[in-house]
């Protein structure tokens, strides 16, 4: 068997969980791609190697140069021939979320295009959903096949011992969450009793005759938004057609609609995460990815028959655009391109299983510490702020009309015989040339003076002054004259020997 185990090795036929590993992500604005390459096998001893090892992990023999290993999608073989894309994504000031358009045709879709490549390994404040899919229309069409009939009852009743009170007690402000709300989804807490099945139990309910009015239009009103039923995602809603909540799943235009201070099943969302990453979530970081554990890989024959049995259950509950498993560790990080939809399948697939009986644990994900999606998410939301500001009429080439000027309001503030008197710029200047021109003084400030260094201003005009009116000096030792301020109108005198100039009289001196 060991030997067996050796050739197999050594002829390079041993199976890694993970094919292909994401190297970086390029493209142009608005045309961010990822990069992925295949693994390598040693030529030295035929050991397969993830793709970002520099050498090998039997024998540490070099990776060989070249980029033959890389996976030519549309988007990285345009750039090597150094073709220019078509498509480019931009961002809805309305909704905020990313479309895409055509340069050349300007047609617009919601779906990412294939030729754009695969979506960035991590996308940060907006989805962008997964190249060549077709989930929005697909979710669309769902709607409206649901909406045709009656919503079906999942339950006859609910039991209350198998059911949470949502919010239902005092609220702990130095924790944020409730003092019921201690219900943590363990590896030991009994599978979930019922499941949601979208085929038979999702319909029209009281919710969508709410939403239309009397016109047939959709309204928007505060008092008229309804939410998706919590029981009816977790399979044991027992109103059918008469509940008051949506009994189907969020489509785009849904997660459009929905307030940031509230989650799709209109409870309200905190400031910030729990610390046990579950609860509702959080509007100041807002998640659209979830954490999924205690996976039973050991129970499926290869790693791609996990793979596919987690974006089998978990695509069902709205568009996918990634999921990472880690099959070292038994976990899985599903990222949904909407905010409702992730919101959604947390309860839909909290303590559900897959295809071998797991009880799965669901919370909301921390950020991929990995550099590759750290640099992918910041070069997502810079392209994606751009977009927005762009769509905005706003330009960042050329400073705006409506620009705060912030030299037009200053204020400058000067001594004065009644107090201190505030000057704007313009007149701070024409005080200044009046007051040295009545000395017979050739310059004066033709700028506004530095405020952060009005000590040395003051005591460099006063060298000038000093310097100038000594070439006007009599033979007296003392000569007084008597001038008026044009803007306090206040008398003031001024030695002309020594300079000095004061508010009160000579006799007082």
């Amino acid at each position: 068997k060991l030997i067996a185990m050796s050739i197999q090795s050594h002829n390079g036929n041993s199976s890694l969980s993970r094919k292909v590993t994401a190297m970086g992500t390029t493209g142009e604005f608005g045309q961010l791609f990822t990069v992925y390459e295949k693994n390598w096998n040693c030529p030295d001893c035929g050991q397969e190697n993830y793709a970002s090892r520099p050498k090998c992990f039997r024998c540490r023999h070099s990776k060989p140069s070249g980029d033959q290993n890389l996976i030519l999608d549309p988007a990285l073989q345009a750039l090597k021939e150094g073709k220019e894309i078509e498509w480019q994504e931009a961002i809805d000031p309305n909704t905020y979320q990313v479309y895409y358009y055509n340069k050349v045709t300007n047609e617009t879709q919601w779906e990412r295009p294939i030729e754009l490549g695969p979506t960035p390994m991590a996308t940060g404040w907006f989805g962008r959903g997964a190249a060549g899919s077709n989930a929005v229309k697909h979710f669309a069409e769902l709607n409206r096949k649901f909406l045709s009939r009656p919503a079906r009852k999942q339950k006859e009743f609910i039991d209350s011992r198998k059911s949470i009170q949502e919010n239902g007690s005092d609220f702990n402000i130095w924790y944020g969450r409730y003092l019921d709300d201690y219900n943590d989804q363990g590896v030991n807490k009994e599978p979930a009793p019922d499941r949601c099945n979208l085929e038979k139990d999702a319909g029209y309910t009281r919710a969508d005759a709410i939403e239309l009015s009397n016109t047939g239009k959709s309204t928007n009103k505060r008092k008229d938004r309804r939410f998706f039923c919590l029981h009816f995602a977790r399979g044991m809603c027992a109103k059918g057609s008469d509940c008051i909540f949506y009994h189907r799943i969020p489509t785009q235009e849904d997660d459009a609609k929905c307030d940031e201070l509230f989650d799709c099943f209109g409870r309200s969302r905190h400031s910030k995460h729990r610390d046990d990453m579950n609860g509702v979530g959080s509007f100041m970081k807002p998640c659209r990815t979830l954490y999924v554990g205690n996976l039973l890989k050991s129970k499926y024959e290869t790693s791609k028959a996990l793979d596919d049995a987690l974006w089998k259950h978990f695509s069902e509950w709205g568009e996918l655009e990634n999921c990472n498993v880690v099959h070292r560790l038994s976990i899985a990080f599903p990222r949904y391109r909407f905010r409702t939809s992730a919101e959604f399948a947390k309860e839909a697939m909290s303590n559900q299983a897959l295809e071998h009986g797991e009880i799965l644990q669901i919370r909301w994900a921390f950020d991929d510490p990995n550099p590759v999606a750290q640099d992918a998410i910041d070069r997502a939301d810079k392209d994606a702020i751009v977009s927005l500001l762009h769509n905005k009429g706003i330009s960042l080439d050329q400073p705006s009309e409506n620009v705060y000027d912030e030299t037009s309001n200053k204020r400058y503030r000067i001594e004065g015989p009644n107090g201190p008197v505030d000057y704007t710029e313009e007149q701070y200047i024409q005080y200044y040339q009046q007051y040295y021109a009545q000395y017979g003084l050739l310059q004066y400030p033709s700028q506004s003076p530095d405020t952060s260094n009005t000590s040395d201003n003051a005591v460099e005009s006063a060298a000038i002054i000093a310097s100038n009116s000594s070439k006007e000096t009599t033979s007296k030792s003392s000569e007084w004259s008597e001038h008026v301020d044009e803007d306090t109108g206040a008398t003031y005198y001024y030695n002309n020997s020594t300079g000095e100039s004061s508010w009160s009289p000579p006799e007082d001196n």
